[in-house]
């Protein structure tokens, strides 16, 4: 989700352009490229690729450039793990040899693959070395389904695995399905992955009929008290950096999918409650006027300012008057557990 926020217009010229949220260079599409780096679709194992983030084709120049826009390591490869992460095909082919390394949230995609690089190596160790049976599990996980005699030997065969999962582990059986969702919040449009497990998918269903509209609707309220709540944590993290007399003139946040799980719902007598927990995540850019304390009217500075990775989780109850007009706003309580991202700022003179 991109939101622009209409910016107040300054007392004189901006010196500098509004930052904006592009690939270095045209991207395949009209720049589509960039929505795909943002990984705004969910993945399944059957259809999964590994993608380098920062491009095979790069050259040693603008590599050199890379590393040190982005304070890599000095011995930072292509091929590494933290240049590694995993893509769709159809997104593999469209962004291609594609150069995003502009884009902010580049940093945040090589900052998820340095965190889980000893992981995934230890996977790959782990699934190279796997006896027989991990071996044939791997290759069902992967197997093209695409054809009518794959699948339904898949049908028959699958659900004896699941059978002895149980016998060997009964909370393993359980699973955690996905609902996408697109709210429309104000400026813009949030893209929603709500993960349910069995439970939640029986509530998916209760708490649409007893309320009597779908969850894109019952969410957004809610959600756009969490949007809110992030901004304004963003905009603390920018006045922290430029001081307390900043003035942000414009700015732009590009919001990744946000990530939610239903946790629990709870009729007492006409009240319905859900209990939510969920990440968002986001980068933002501001164009920020700090005058000078000494000569208020005559000297100022002009920032670009931004944070590349924010990292929010939060906890969020909502709740419905079932008895009420179906018009009367939910009651909302939020509560940030966590906040992730620093504020970098360039400064520039007036």
């Amino acid at each position: 989700m991109s939101g622009e926020h209409p910016p107040r217009a300054p007392a004189g010229p901006n010196p500098l352009q509004q930052p904006h949220l592009r690939p270095a260079a045209p991207g395949p599409a009209g720049g589509i490229g960039l929505a795909l780096l943002l990984g705004r679709e969910r993945l399944e194992v059957s259809t999964t690729e590994i993608d380098h983030i920062i491009p095979l084709t790069t050259g040693p120049a603008r590599l050199a450039e890379v590393i040190e826009q982005y304070r890599l390591p000095p011995g930072f490869h292509l091929d590494d793990v933290a240049n590694l992460a995993p893509i769709c095909t159809p997104c593999n082919r469209e962004k291609s040899n594609h150069d995003y390394t502009d884009a902010p949230v580049l940093l945040k995609r090589l900052g998820d693959a340095r965190r889980r690089g000893p992981r995934v190596a230890a996977r790959v160790r782990d699934m190279q070395a796997a006896g027989t049976v991990g071996r044939h599990l791997v290759a069902a996980a992967t197997a093209d389904l695409s054809g009518p005699r794959a699948r339904r030997e898949f049908l028959e065969f699958a659900p004896a695995v699941v059978q002895t999962l149980a016998l060997l582990d009964e909370d393993r059986v359980d699973f955690l399905v996905h609902r996408d969702l697109s709210l429309g919040l104000d400026y813009c449009r949030l893209p929603v992955t709500l993960a349910l497990d069995r439970q939640g998918q029986t509530r998916w269903s209760w708490v649409q009929e007893i309320c009597g509209s779908p969850w894109s609707h019952l969410l957004r309220a809610g959600m756009q008290v969490a949007v809110d709540a992030t901004e304004a944590r963003l905009v603390q993290s920018i006045r922290e950096q430029c001081g307390a007399t900043a003035d942000i003139e414009s700015s732009t946040t590009e919001h990744l999918p946000a990530a939610l799980t239903l946790d629990d719902v709870h009729r007492d007598g006409t009240t319905m409650t859900c209990r939510i927990s969920g990440k968002l995540e986001a980068a933002y850019r501001a164009l920020v006027h700090v005058p000078d304390p000494d000569f208020p009217e005559e000297a100022s500075t002009y920032v670009e300012a931004g944070v590349d990775d924010a990292v929010i989780q939060f906890r969020l109850a909502i709740s419905w008057d079932l008895g009420a007009d179906p018009s009367t706003a939910p009651d909302i309580d939020l509560a940030i557990t966590s906040f992730e991202g620093e504020a970098g700022v360039n400064w520039r003179m007036k």
